[in-house]
């Protein structure tokens, strides 16, 4: 992933790990990525995003409403895709409608 792409606060993941363990993006250089729970920085070549799950809709305080099978928070609605793409997520607003597949997408949309 390139470090453009990315915010400070973000969260990712490191790719050469055997779980996908979350962590906060704290500085930002070309090339280069310092996460929170590490001593040195990353080649963004090693950045990968963490999955969208539930467990993190929750944290960011959205509501689920199983009436209707989405999840929604002020005017944002996020349903899970039922596209052949695997852990998708269609989000919609007044403004935009996309797909997105991971948590620092939602956190880019949530910040502005």
């Amino acid at each position: 992933m390139k470090s453009s792409d990315l915010r400070i606060g973000n969260i990712v993941a490191v790719c050469y790990e055997d779980v996908v363990t979350p962590d906060t993006v704290l500085l930002l250089e070309p090339g280069l990525v310092h996460l929170s729970k590490r001593e040195y920085a990353d080649s963004d070549r090693d950045i990968i995003g963490v999955p969208l799950k539930e467990k993190w809709l929750r944290k960011f305080k959205f509501k689920y409403n199983s009436h209707l099978g989405e999840w929604a928070l002020n005017k944002i609605i996020i349903k899970k895709s039922e596209s052949e793409k695997t852990n998708t997520w269609l989000i919609r607003s007044e403004k935009f409608k996309l797909e997105i597949a991971f948590v620092h997408q939602l956190q880019d949309i949530l910040t502005y």
